[in-house]
C-alpha cells in the first residue's frame, strides 16, 4: 500500500473540512453567527482594539461581532495584505467609504490607519480546522502564521488574545503541525467560547 505523505494528509483534511462547512444549511449558518456574537460579548469592551476579518466563501460570518464591537465603543481592525510580504497589517474601520479590492487576491480591504497584530488586544482568527490543543489549519497562504510568529515566544498567552472562530464541525482531534504554527488561546463556536487546550470533548 502506498504511504500518504503529510502534504497529502493536509490536503485531504482541508477538502474534508471544506465539504463539512459548505454542507451547513443557511439557517444553521445564520443561527451560528448570532450565537457566536452572543458568546463573544465579554471580549468586546470599550477602548479595546479588536481584530476581525470579512468572511469569504463558507467562513463563519463575523459581521454581528464586529458591529457589536463598534456599538460597545471598541476599535475594529481588519487585515490588510501587503504587496511585498505575508505579514499582515490591520487597518482601523472608520465611517468613511474607503473599501477596495486587493489587486492580487481580489478580496475586500479597508484603507484605514494601520497597526501590527501585536498592538491589538484580541484577534478573531479565521480557520479551516482546529484541534483540541489549539492548533489551527488555515487556507495554506501562511499569512497568519507569519503575522503571529512572535507569539511562539509566548505559548501560554500574550498580546493579542487569539480567538479561533469556527463551526463545531471544524473541530478535529489533530491537525498536521509545522514548527512555525502558533497555538490559539480560545476557540469560539456556536457552542460557546472555550479556553484552549480543551479538556473535554464538545457536546
Amino acid at each position: 500500500m502506498t504511504a500518504i505523505s503529510p502534504i497529502q494528509d493536509k490536503a485531504a483534511l482541508r477538502r474534508q473540512l471544506r465539504r463539512a462547512r459548505m454542507a451547513l444549511p443557511p439557517a444553521y449558518r445564520a443561527a451560528a453567527a448570532h450565537a457566536i456574537a452572543r458568546h463573544a460579548s465579554r471580549l468586546l469592551k470599550r477602548g479595546k482594539r479588536v481584530g476581525g476579518y470579512l468572511a469569504a466563501g463558507s467562513e463563519l460570518d463575523l459581521a454581528e461581532i464586529l458591529n457589536a464591537a463598534l456599538w460597545r465603543g471598541a476599535d475594529v481592525y481588519l487585515p490588510q495584505i501587503p504587496r511585498d510580504s505575508r505579514r499582515l497589517w490591520f487597518t482601523r474601520l472608520g465611517a468613511a467609504d474607503r473599501w477596495y479590492l486587493h489587486p492580487r487576491y481580489r478580496i475586500l480591504e479597508y484603507a484605514g490607519a494601520r497597526l501590527r497584530a501585536e498592538r491589538l488586544d484580541v484577534i478573531f482568527v479565521p480557520l479551516l480546522g482546529v484541534d483540541r490543543q489549539g492548533y489551527r489549519m488555515g487556507q495554506g497562504g501562511g499569512f497568519y502564521d507569519t503575522t503571529l510568529a512572535y507569539r511562539r515566544r509566548h505559548p501560554q498567552g500574550g498580546r493579542p488574545l487569539l480567538v479561533g472562530v469556527a463551526y463545531d464541525c471544524q473541530l478535529v482531534d489533530a491537525v498536521p503541525r509545522e514548527a512555525w504554527d502558533v497555538r490559539l488561546d480560545y476557540l469560539l463556536t456556536e457552542s460557546g467560547l472555550r479556553r484552549l487546550p480543551l479538556a473535554e470533548p464538545m457536546a
